[in-house]
């Protein structure tokens, strides 16, 4: 089957070789302009003036910032471990399905991405004279996506190849990285010398997000025609809700438990996170500002509701389930071997050395409270030795009390953010203290540090936060610490 080309690719291709031409004639129409000025003043003056030495050095700068940047780091892409078709022939066999459904040239790399999205890229070798293509694959994708959903995501990634999109990319690409360059070389110059340019990049970036934008529409029309509207709008719509909701699980639960040398289970961890009704409040805020964020012309993807009515569907109503169907099914795991072996091969291409085995309730008990009762023991803040009465004077004291407690070395925060670090070195120290009374801890992904005993349940965050703002007044606590006291 040969090659399928977009008819628009012709136009895509003028459009972007105008764009960028158009920037490097703005930046030679500024030498020029600006050489001239000492020229004209040798002509027709007799002699170099201010006006002329200031153009002459502002021609210069120009040129400097114009100048192309060369890399001569190794490419990355060599030390990139792939998912090779020896091991995993299922997931190659539908890769090779869909490019030949498509017409696309079939891929040899698979990469295994740690986000909920799927690309593809060209990798240059032999000085650029071979170019091999490159299908990366979320791993999260594996576990929300049907067999007929994932080779819809494919399928859009193939359309951006056979529609030439991945060969106008990289002039895109270049440009806005030569403006961006431009822009940060001149904008601390005298005269403005970054103006023309920071309003040629506003323009180009608004220009070559329309042409993203249509790229991606043609991707979509042929991901439907390939698999099918209804599997390309399932897709979609469950790689619009759960990406979010993956990439604050992943950055605020699991790497910084990855960072303590220690492997948790991701998709128990991830469908735990899922059915928690309330988030921790940085994870709300990351999750809300992204699903939120309204429309830009800058933005290289049409809105989601635009992209799901050009497949014929309309978007989720308020207050719609999330889509967990395949999820709680198992997705289409079985490309890598099912959940377990997911797991493992996630791990070995993303992280470095040995790391231990634990279970998410394993965590609070073995690794978060013997690193806080090591870090507090012997301190100001020593859970044994402080009383539990002693929170709200604790709280008062705010910036202060970060100076007792700190780290030894230099200290630049701002009093505000002594009183936050205070905050969170005193969720600690309840944590610590309550264990010291017998509570055990308790974590799941994306709730804050629970700690239990004889069917108490106490939240040291929630404690630490009522106090601050005042829900609880200080004789409130004082009556519950005591209780405490006595279990």
């Amino acid at each position: 089957m040969g090659t399928v080309t977009s008819p628009s690719t012709p136009r895509r291709a003028l459009l972007t070789l105008v764009l960028w031409a158009g920037f490097w004639i703005l930046g030679l129409a500024v030498v020029a302009a600006l050489a001239w000025v000492p020229i004209a003043e040798s002509l027709y003056s007799g002699g170099l003036g201010w006006a002329g030495i200031f153009s002459a050095a502002g021609a210069l700068t120009v040129l400097w910032a114009l100048r192309p940047r060369w890399s001569f780091q190794k490419h990355q892409q060599d030390d990139v471990e792939y998912l090779s078709p020896e091991r995993f022939p299922a997931l190659h066999a539908l890769v090779e399905d869909v490019a030949k459904r498509v017409g696309s040239r079939v891929p040899r790399k698979v990469y295994l991405a740690d986000q909920t999205t799927a690309f593809i890229t060209m990798q240059r070798r032999w000085l650029g004279l071979r170019r091999e293509a490159i299908v990366g694959v979320g791993f999260p994708l594996f576990a929300i996506l049907s067999r007929e959903e994932l080779a819809a995501v494919l399928a859009h990634e193939f359309g951006h190849h056979t529609g030439g999109d991945l060969t106008l990319g990289p002039w895109v690409y270049r440009t806005r990285s030569a403006i961006a360059s431009a822009v940060d070389t001149l904008e601390d110059s005298a005269f403005f010398l970054d103006v023309p340019f920071r309003l040629y990049g506003q323009m180009f970036l608004r220009v070559s997000g329309a042409v993203s934008r249509q790229q991606e529409l043609a991707a979509d029309a042929l991901s439907a025609k390939t698999c099918g509207a209804d599997a390309a709008a399932r897709a979609l719509h469950k790689v619009h809700v759960l990406a979010p909701l993956w990439s604050a699980y992943l950055h605020h639960d699991v790497i910084p438990i990855i960072e303590k040398s220690v492997r948790v289970p991701l998709l128990d961890g991830f469908k735990t996170f899922l059915q928690e009704k309330t988030w921790r409040a940085e994870i709300t805020h990351d999750i809300e500002e992204e699903l939120r964020r309204p429309p830009s012309p800058w933005d290289s993807h049409p809105p989601f509701e635009e992209r799901l009515s050009s497949l014929g569907h309309e978007g989720p109503r308020e207050g719609e389930p999330l889509p967990l169907q395949e999820f709680e099914a198992g997705g289409c795991i079985d490309l890598l071997g099912g959940a377990a072996a997911a797991e493992e091969v996630f791990y070995e291409q993303k992280t470095r050395g040995s790391l231990v085995h634990l279970k998410w309730e394993e965590l609070g008990e073995k690794i978060l409270l013997p690193e806080i009762s090591k870090h507090l023991t012997g301190g100001a803040l020593d859970p044994r030795r402080t009383p539990l009465t002693s929170l709200p004077e604790l709280l008062r004291e705010g910036s202060t009390l970060w100076d007792r407690v700190r780290p030894p070395g230099l200290d630049i925060l701002s009093p505000e953010a002594k009183r936050l670090r205070a905050r969170q070195v005193l969720v600690q120290w309840l944590a610590a203290a309550l264990v010291e009374r017998g509570f055990v801890a308790e974590l799941r992904p994306g709730m804050h540090l629970r700690l239990q005993h004889e069917g108490h349940f106490v939240e040291p965050a929630s404690v630490v936060d009522w106090l601050s703002k005042g829900v609880w007044t200080d004789e409130q606590y004082r009556t519950w610490s005591s209780l405490i006291e006595q279990l």
